[in-house]
């Protein structure tokens, strides 16, 4: 009898020393909450991020207006439908389209197609001058020249089939005039 209880007391002392040695150490840690910890929300930046543009289909309604635009140049009305399709006053973007002709006596097919591509993004921009100022007065007078150095970024290009070329820009307002 005597060795059942010393067998029995040598397993209970091994369990229970496997249990100390084996069992999870926990750090209880103590520290100070932070000022920002406490804000919850309140302290919570968020960043709003624009949805994706589908540059074709503006570029499909945008095109037609300017050349509205350009056949009847006094046409307050047309003038504020182009402001409202392409000055995005959230963003503060503009997108404006403008075409232009190859040179014609350009020494390669593809130097012709360069100096288009050159004069439409410079219409574009001039339209997107004019489109910056319809939109403070619709009034602004009529279509004119128009010399200013304006940074953007050619978001769209199409061939026409008449040798010219169309591109649809977007600039950021507060780069016009």
């Amino acid at each position: 009898m005597r060795r059942k209880e010393l067998f029995i007391i040598s397993v209970l002392l091994f369990a229970l020393t496997l249990m100390i040695t084996c069992g999870k150490k926990e750090d209880h840690k103590t520290g100070e909450i932070t000022k920002d910890e406490l804000a919850g929300d309140e302290g919570f930046v968020g960043t709003i991020k624009a949805k994706p543009i589908n540059y074709d289909s503006m570029f499909a309604i945008i095109a037609p207006l300017v050349d509205s635009v350009k056949n009847n140049p006094e046409s307050i009305e047309l003038r504020k439908q182009l402001v409202a399709v392409s000055y995005d006053t959230t963003w503060e973007t503009i997108l404006s389209a403008g075409t232009g002709k190859p040179m014609e006596h350009a020494a390669t097919e593809s130097v012709a197609l360069k100096y288009a591509e050159q004069a439409a993004a410079a219409d574009a921009y001039r339209w997107a001058i004019y489109i910056k100022k319809w939109a403070v007065d619709p009034t602004f007078p009529e279509i004119g020249n128009i010399n200013a150095e304006i940074q953007g970024r050619l978001v769209a290009k199409h061939d026409l089939p008449d040798n010219r070329v169309s591109v649809l820009i977007e600039v950021q307002a507060s780069k016009l005039p």
